[in-house]
């Protein structure tokens, strides 16, 4: 078989979600290595940690792909004893590349809402705020919003997500709203399109966090719904797989990663 490079893994990744698709303040990209080397293996995670660099290692994976960037600000220095500069260093120590597929593939259509829709069960699905149509399949926009095959009521609504979502809690605001059948969502931090869907008439918003006085403001207006940041996105590995191995369905391996939320809720 063709050696594969790490640059046809991140060419195939970009052909989904181009980097030009980043938000200005974003990172994504190849942050750390080498992509004309041989890769022989990809490990999948949201998160970079230390675990995540040891697993990489012991499953002879030479390049990690992350959903958030290790390197979100600037750094002015690598410090070995801090959290990031040990990642950092064991990384290159061990010839691992890095790269950050971030707010582009919050952008891609078929990514982190795509898949958060799936999970959910919508139909006729759009992006809630378009920004350009590049083919039939494959839009440029921020969230998505869709339709329930079926109108449920809210608390049956609630539970569903609950359960296919694998989420421990659900905040909410005090909107009265019975029944839902038209929903609007947004993996990580969505407030910004709270506009966007009561403007596009949705029954409910959810996303992975809101801030407090958004809640409470909207009350009178629509039902939103606070999931989690990590488990607003958690299934986005899933969905880098998937595209992987259309193109290298031979290559092995491609892992993802297992680490549960490192926020943990108190009950």
């Amino acid at each position: 078989m063709k050696e594969v490079l790490i640059k046809d893994i991140i060419e195939t990744l970009e052909s989904v979600a181009p980097l030009e698709w980043q938000e200005d303040y974003d990172n994504s990209g190849l942050t750390l290595g080498d992509k004309n080397k041989e890769c022989s293996g990809v490990y999948v995670c949201l998160d970079i940690s230390l675990e995540v660099v040891e697993k990489a290692i012991e499953n002879k994976c030479n390049l990690i792909i992350s959903h958030h960037p290790i390197i979100f600000g600037g750094i002015k220095k690598i410090d070995y004893y801090s959290t990031l500069g040990k990642i950092i260093v064991r990384a290159i120590k061990n010839d691992i590349s890095v790269y950050s597929a971030h707010t582009n593939l919050d952008n891609a259509f078929n990514g982190v809402n795509g898949i958060l829709a799936e999970k959910i069960g919508l139909k006729n699905l759009k992006p809630l705020s378009l920004e350009q149509i590049f083919n039939n399949d494959n839009f440029l926009g921020s969230g998505a919003i869709g339709e329930l095959e079926e109108t449920m009521s809210t608390e049956d609504f609630l539970q569903m997500i609950k359960t296919n979502l694998n989420l421990s809690q659900i905040k909410i605001n005090s909107h009265k709203q019975k029944q839902i059948k038209k929903v609007a969502i947004c993996g990580g931090s969505g407030s910004f399109l709270i506009n966007e869907a009561v403007n596009n008439k949705a029954d409910i918003f959810i996303t992975g966090e809101i801030k407090y006085h958004d809640l409470i403001d909207n009350d009178n207006v629509i039902l939103l719904a606070e999931i989690g940041h990590f488990e607003s996105e958690q299934f986005i590995k899933e969905r880098i797989i998937a595209i992987l191995y259309q193109k290298f369905c031979n290559f092995a391996p491609l892992i993802s990663d297992k680490t549960a939320n490192r926020v943990k809720y108190i009950k």
